[in-house]
């Protein structure tokens, strides 16, 4: 193939490149409208959300695949979680901020936020040629309860023995362990920590109020079921 028939293809991709950048600008514009007109009506439903007792616990018990980055151990604190909200400074840079209800003697009230950013690949050096978007976090201060200062990795004083190790790598991969995380340091934090930060972000705090309603009409459906099969009458015939 000449020079001459091979120009024409290379334009054609550098004109299709042209165009995923002039996309990604425009969906960025897009997704700062968007922010900007869902941010008040976000405000307005945290406010009501705050009335229903127990709403957070629901939703978060009943959300497979939150259940799958939360060691089963945890749910006890998981269910003290009293709300959750985002803080968008863009869409890019946002505040998680959990707000927990104490446990007597060992869990203080507490609320924690943590800092996050998203990094695109066509606004930063930084990133793999092969990864287009990466999530990194600041690390927040929380107090862990008192039941887990075995495995709280600020409190384990020798980390290199066979129980030391355990506990730390079990203290890591606990809820609270996630509040460390970075995503600057693969492999000794917390397990997939921007796979959580993206499940609360993109889906489990637009979507609660869904996630709610769904709960309750399955806890709903099954106090039905187990009121049907008591009215039944027992068939003794062999």
């Amino acid at each position: 193939m000449s020079s001459n028939e091979e120009d024409p293809i290379s334009k054609a991709f550098l004109g299709l490149a042209e165009c995923e950048i002039e996309t990604n600008k425009v969906e960025k514009k897009i997704e700062e409208y968007r922010l900007t007109q869902l941010k008040p009506i976000y405000t307005k439903r945290d406010e009501i959300i705050s009335n229903i007792p127990g709403f957070w616990k629901i939703v978060l018990s009943q959300h497979n695949d939150f259940a799958n980055y939360i060691r089963a151990s945890d749910f006890k604190y998981i269910d003290n979680i009293e709300s959750i909200k985002i803080d968008w400074i863009n869409s890019n840079n946002f505040h998680i901020i959990i707000k927990f209800q104490g446990i007597r003697d060992d869990f203080p009230e507490q609320t924690i936020a943590k800092k996050c950013q998203r990094i695109i690949k066509e606004e930063s050096d930084d990133l793999d040629e092969d990864i287009e978007e990466q999530i990194i976090s600041e690390k927040s201060e929380i107090v862990w309860p008192k039941s887990y200062n075995h495995i709280n990795p600020e409190l384990i004083e020798d980390k290199t023995t066979k129980e030391g190790k355990k506990n730390y790598r079990m203290g890591m991969k606990s809820f609270f362990g996630w509040f460390k995380w970075t995503g600057l340091k693969p492999g000794k934090e917390f397990p997939h920590g921007d796979g959580l930060i993206q499940l609360i972000v993109d889906d489990l705090y637009p979507y609660c109020v869904r996630y709610y309603t769904e709960a309750q009409r399955d806890l709903a459906d099954e106090a039905s079921d187990s009121g049907s099969s008591e009215d039944e009458p027992l068939d003794l015939q062999e």
